[in-house]
């Protein structure tokens, strides 16, 4: 594949996730007062969680870029936080514990994947040079027959040599 078309597609996946992050947080804010009856769920509390999470690999998987990874969570946040800013009129879109909770939980959601994705898992190697041997197992039934000690009798009182 030549270097312009991946280029091309990198720019279009990165521009699917941004519209993926106004999209989720769009459809967040308009469902945030959801009932089910008379009940309230907190289901765009999960809903959060959720694309957050794959918005940050989305992004990722399809640019290639750990910098831009974390944009569409960004632009996710900043809508949230407008929205939670009220209007001249004095209209709140996300006023309550349900509306915070959905900014805490995405919020959560975006770092928990931004943490996962910048920082390396350690991998096992072999040990460094100089680094001490493991030590012998111990021993005893666990690690092997335990060393000699004073003679016994079938009852488990020493007997004298």
């Amino acid at each position: 594949m030549s270097r312009a078309v991946d280029l091309a597609l990198r720019a279009a996946g990165g521009l699917v996730a941004l519209a993926g992050a106004v999209l989720t947080a769009v459809i967040e804010l308009f469902y945030t007062p959801l009932y089910l009856g008379s009940v309230r769920i907190p289901a765009t509390m999960v809903l959060a969680v959720l694309t957050n999470v794959a918005l940050v690999w989305f992004a990722h998987a399809a640019t290639g870029s750990k910098l831009f990874a974390l944009v569409p969570g960004l632009v996710w946040m900043g809508l949230m936080v407008f929205a939670a800013g009220g209007t001249t009129e004095g209209d709140i879109v996300l006023h309550d514990f349900f509306g915070l909770g959905t900014i805490f939980a995405g919020v959560a959601g975006y770092t928990f994947a931004a943490y996962r994705l910048i920082i390396p898992r350690p991998t096992p190697g072999p040990p460094a040079a100089g680094a001490p041997s493991p030590s012998p197992p111990p021993p005893g039934p666990v690690g092997g027959p335990a060393p000699p000690g004073p003679a016994r009798d079938p009852g488990g009182r020493r007997t004298r040599p």
